[in-house]
């Protein structure tokens, strides 16, 4: 799960870094595990709102892809990546870089970084907390957002199991792989809180959420910076599967919901990946290969990544491998394939 969660919130946070202090107001979306402790708020101050996934943790996620949705990335060559559109001919889903990286996002990402793992050691599995930070440069940074948001996993050891969750909390469906590489076998799964307050600021009840753990923070006399509140949530908006070979070759397959409302959803890939456009089973699907940079770094997050828009279901759905994965392509469609033939 540590391997997930890592990669996750290291794909939000890097590409929080990566936005420019006037760059329009976002919401990073762990989309793997981002994948997840997936969920994390962030905003900042620009002309509209703007919702973002990553993730994951599905998506956002080189572990699970970071999406955004509705916010337009322009000023790279479209050559380099892909674009998808519905029978209108509307964009729906495109494959893009991330701006880049600024000090003053390095800075508020090592800082997020930072409290959001001393919140997370502080939960139970299951657990949903709200959260305010009492430090200058992160309050400064995003005044949209006081109040932020952490989950723990809770690990579903069996697929039934996490049947069962999934009924229970209304979170997407998943069909089950049934062509998986050699030697892969189902280690866990879980799901993921829906959001309480999309609309934050707008929201009389986040206010009043944020009222309660400012003043808290006002009121102590510690040295305190975190102020917590664990949050009561029934309802998920996303799932996650992990089959592995090994404590460090897996591969994950996950789904989030996207609102219908949300426009294009763009899928971040890195400076030295490779997007190509496939047909699985009569569906369009990105694939995305990740490749050692000029200097020889390591892939960080993972090797391959595969995915899909499912507009009926209002669903982004995405394999991905570990960094080390010896898969190829075509263990991926061939897994692909098997979920879109199932009933």
């Amino acid at each position: 799960m540590s391997e997930l969660r890592n990669f996750e919130q290291d794909q939000s946070l890097k590409f929080m870094s990566q936005l420019n202090e006037q760059s329009a107001t976002v919401q990073a979306l762990d989309v793997t595990d981002a994948v997840m402790s997936r969920v994390h708020a962030i905003e900042q101050r620009i002309p509209e709102r703007k919702r973002m996934l990553l993730r994951p943790r599905f998506a956002v996620p080189a572990a699970a892809s970071f999406l955004v949705l509705g916010v337009s990335l322009s000023g790279y060559a479209a050559s380099q990546f892909i674009e998808f559109r519905n029978s209108q001919a509307e964009m729906i889903l495109n494959t893009n870089q991330a701006p880049p990286a600024t000090k003053f996002g390095q800075r508020y990402t090592d800082l997020f970084q930072m409290y959001s793992k001393q919140v997370n050691a502080q939960l139970q599995p299951g657990d949903y907390a709200a959260y305010y930070v009492k430090d200058d440069i992160i309050a400064k940074a995003d005044q949209a957002n006081p109040v932020k948001f952490e989950y723990k996993i809770k690990e579903f050891p069996s697929f039934s199991s996490l049947q069962d969750e999934i009924q229970r909390t209304q979170a997407p469906v998943l069909n089950y792989p049934s062509q998986l590489p050699a030697g892969y076998r189902y280690e866990y799964g879980y799901v993921h809180p829906e959001d309480l307050y999309p609309q934050r600021s707008k929201n009389a009840e986040y206010r009043m959420l944020t009222e309660e753990l400012v003043g808290q923070s006002k009121a102590s006399a510690s040295d305190d910076k975190l102020f917590l509140k664990k949050m009561s949530w029934s309802k998920a908006d996303a799932t996650s599967m992990r089959f592995s070979k090994g404590k460090d070759d897996y591969v994950v397959v996950m789904a989030h919901s996207i609102p219908a409302d949300s426009g294009l959803t763009t899928v971040i890939q890195g400076p030295y990946d490779t997007a190509e456009k496939l047909s699985i089973r009569g569906t369009e699907a990105y694939y995305i290969a990740s490749t050692e940079d000029k200097l020889g770094s390591a892939i960080a997050y993972s090797r391959n990544r595969l995915g899909w828009k499912d507009e009926k279901r209002g669903l982004l759905i995405e394999i991905y491998d570990s960094p080390s994965s010896q898969l190829t392509r075509q263990d991926l469609v061939q897994m692909a394939a098997s979920m879109l033939s199932a009933p």
